[in-house]
């Protein structure tokens, strides 16, 4: 029997590693310039924590059970989230965090869904104000736009609003929840299955039908709430949340387009107000969900006696990194890659090597007694724009014959120029 992985997980080659870093890289610093900060939990948690009722019986088979079956591998950070709030009281609010980090789902691999990810979430804890939401939004929309990823879309909703629309259409009150999970497959399964699901879940087949033909009708923002408006007049204020949120989120330059999708669900059982989905498209086909989140006032009530608003955001590391990985590939951080001819000039290497570590460029030493050809062989296999050539000449004027591998042109350059030439560029 041969080594393997296990199923759902994969390993990352330097140049996917890098991609992978340079996405949380660029998640964390958008983060941290809109004021939000980092905890970290425990990758375990107690069976009383991942089972609290927010998650409902689908979620709750995803969970990895450890061994004894009191413990598991978090399924996300939001619940985490809520018992680190509930055992530390005495933080300030709003608490706005980030956390970044590996997540574990027992799900069936395909493609785009792994068992082990990564994510990057952020929360406002303390704040029921529409601003809160769009900063969750706004956030992740300006890290994606920092990130490269293009022609994304931000699909948007209200849990109010949905229930008003279930309860319009005649879906019995106990059997919302069970629509709702419904609803939120209406994209991997098509309008068929989920009405099967519908008529499963107590609803009779005109009205399910009709209820998937209201919240799939084209039409653009206001066109769309203007519809919902005429349903009952007790969701004006949902409304107008809804409206609110949108509102603020064109004050941050966002490169996405925003749509309200009145067939957007997210299934978890623990959102109460506005909830999205950051979607790309293939073409005409949609690929699986990139970002989301929503609001939650009722997830941290679950872990104290104190009902604390709260909403969030998370986004896919894991699916973005699949998107974007096609690109060119980046084998290594080194902006240089230091070269020397003849072992007597290895410590002039190294004292080079070093001067420029210390400028804060990113520097690769040659490691081998190779000759100068397969040197730069090596660099051109890894990428590395600049080779450094160092010999007996170089040495004695205490220089550094600096080669472009790109364009093949070549300068002998002062040490302290050197570091202003790669830092100008």
């Amino acid at each position: 029997m041969g080594i393997s992985l296990p199923r759902g997980t994969r390993d990352f080659n330097s140049s996917e590693a890098i991609l992978l870093k340079k996405i949380t890289w660029v998640a964390e610093e958008t983060f941290k310039a809109f004021g939000f900060s980092p905890i970290e939990t425990p990758a375990i948690e107690t069976l009383e924590t991942l089972n609290a009722k927010a998650y409902g019986e689908e979620s709750e088979k995803e969970i990895y059970l450890l061994e004894g079956k009191e413990e598991g591998l978090r399924y996300d950070f939001t619940v985490p989230l809520a018992r680190y709030m509930a055992m530390n009281k005495d933080i300030p609010l709003p608490f706005k965090r980030y956390q970044i980090g590996k997540i574990w789902r027992m799900d069936e691999p395909q493609y785009m869904r792994s068992r082990e990810l990564i994510q990057a979430d952020v929360d406002v804890v303390g704040s029921e104000e529409p601003i809160s939401d769009a900063e969750s939004i706004a956030a992740v929309a300006l890290a994606l736009d920092r990130i490269g990823l293009k022609n994304y879309k931000i699909l948007i909703n209200s849990r109010k609003i949905l229930d008003l629309v279930l309860e319009h259409f005649g879906v019995p009150q106990g059997s919302q929840g069970a629509a709702i999970r419904a609803i939120d497959k209406l994209e991997k399964m098509g309008s068929n299955d989920v009405l099967a699901l519908l008529k499963k879940a107590g609803m009779k087949p005109k009205q399910a039908e009709e209820m998937l033909n209201f919240m799939q009708e084209k039409g653009n923002t206001a066109e769309t709430l203007s519809r919902v408006e005429t349903l009952a007049e007790k969701s004006i204020g949902d409304i107008q949340n809804l409206k609110e949120i949108i509102r603020l989120l064109g004050n941050y330059e966002i490169l996405g387009e925003i749509a309200i999708d009145l067939s957007l669900a997210r299934g978890l059982d623990y959102y109460t107000g506005g909830i999205w989905e950051f979607v790309v498209f293939d073409g005409e086909k949609r690929l699986p969900t990139i970002a989301a989140g929503g609001r939650y006032n009722n997830l941290l009530s679950l872990y104290s006696k104190n009902s604390t608003p709260a909403v969030g955001t998370s986004l896919g590391v894991s699916r973005v990194f699949e998107i974007m990985k096609n690109g060119e590939p980046l084998r290594s951080y080194a902006r240089i890659h230091i070269a020397y001819i003849k072992e007597e000039n290895l410590e002039y290497a190294m004292h080079v090597a070093n001067m420029l570590r210390a400028a804060g460029i990113y520097t690769d030493l040659g490691l081998t007694k190779r000759n100068l050809t397969k040197q730069l062989e090596y660099a051109n296999s890894m990428k590395i724009k600049y080779v450094g050539i160092l010999g007996n000449q170089e040495r004695e004027a205490n220089k550094v014959k600096l080669r472009d591998m790109v364009s093949g042109e070549e300068e002998l350059l002062e040490v302290e120029d050197l570091i202003a030439k790669l830092k100008s560029r």
